[in-house]
């Protein structure tokens, strides 16, 4: 009489990873850590941490050789509030912050702001003490609080995007860089709600 109840117990607490073991590319080692198979033989790993406020994402080559890794630091709603990447060999590349609307209304809480910087070489807002970062999302919604497409900028030197493109492109009104604030996009000019 155990035995058959003890196989069903096994069975019932084997059907989520069985259904799950049916994805394609997404293995699953135990209940922290999922595993994605890439077309090219290379594999993430994502590692979620006892207290749910650590992801850490490994990158390995076919072979096994780890080629990056990334750190994420989450709040206690999962939502990323800063990271570190790092190279195959364990050195630190960039760091990451993320900003959250404080807006009172639909967009309330959604990202706004990745700010990326190379911790490298330091790069400053010139005549100040504030590091600049490398590249940025902007975050933008409706209204109604539907997201819109990203706006990825580069605050670096480099091309220009009729270099690149070959064409005039429209450009676009940098943001406030205070990644906890939100400026209107109605009105780019203003002061960001909270100071």
């Amino acid at each position: 009489m155990i035995r058959p109840i003890f196989a069903l117990i096994l069975t019932l607490a084997m059907i989520p990873a069985a259904h799950c073991q049916g994805i394609p590319g997404v293995d699953i080692e135990g209940p922290f850590v999922r595993v994605k198979r890439n077309e090219d033989g290379t594999r993430t790993v994502f590692e979620r941490g006892n207290d749910k406020r650590t992801l850490e994402k490994t990158t390995t080559t076919a072979a096994g050789n780890v080629t990056m890794k990334t750190i994420y630091r989450m709040d206690d709603k999962g939502n990323p509030l800063k990271c570190d990447i790092y190279d195959g060999l364990g050195n630190k590349l960039y760091k990451t912050s993320f900003g959250y609307s404080k807006r009172p209304g639909p967009t309330f809480g959604k990202l706004v702001q990745e700010l990326l910087y190379d911790v490298r070489v330091k790069r400053y807002f010139p005549g100040t003490k504030k590091e600049k970062p490398v590249h940025m999302f902007v975050y933008r919604y409706n209204a109604d609080g539907t997201a819109q497409l990203p706006v990825g900028i580069t605050l670096i030197k480099g091309k220009t995007a009729e270099e690149i493109f070959g064409r005039k492109v429209d450009s676009q009104v940098i943001p406030d860089l205070n990644e906890l604030e939100e400026v209107d996009p109605a009105n780019p000019n203003s002061r960001p709600v909270g100071r």
